[in-house]
């Protein structure tokens, strides 16, 4: 009854102790990579502040937590619109690069992750996303 308002998949996740460990080594694993390449995309502009990889990481915390708790409530269009919208809300806020700045940076963070997923693939036959085409 209580747990009617959550998202299902995210409730069961839950239900066990196991799943609620794999669900934070995976979260780490995810925020250590969204700081780095946030990181790397904050570095491309000059006028960019706390670009040091701590402040990189907190802001990259923050994203992550707003990130699960909109969809532990939401899912769909809804829920990344709110997600992108608050992300570079908080990148633009942070790292003072302004909200379009913000947009390039998650453009340029993302599009640096294609390429090194990409790289990993060809060298050693790691799979890390899966190309439409």
């Amino acid at each position: 009854m209580i747990f009617e308002i959550f998202n299902e998949d995210w409730a069961q996740m839950f239900s066990s102790l196991e799943g609620i460990m794999w669900f934070l080594i995976f979260y780490l694993i995810f925020l250590i990579i969204m700081a780095i390449f946030l990181k790397l995309a904050l570095n491309i502009f000059s006028s960019a502040r706390h670009t040091e990889f701590g402040q990189v990481f907190i802001t990259s915390f923050i994203i992550t937590i707003i990130y699960a708790l909109t969809f532990l409530f939401l899912g769909g269009w809804l829920a990344w619109l709110i997600v992108l919208i608050a992300a570079w809300l908080i990148i633009s806020g942070r790292h003072h690069v302004g909200f379009l700045g913000a947009i390039l940076v998650t453009v340029i963070a993302f599009i640096l992750y294609i390429i090194v997923a990409l790289l990993l693939e060809m060298l050693f036959s790691i799979n890390l996303i899966v190309l439409p085409f």
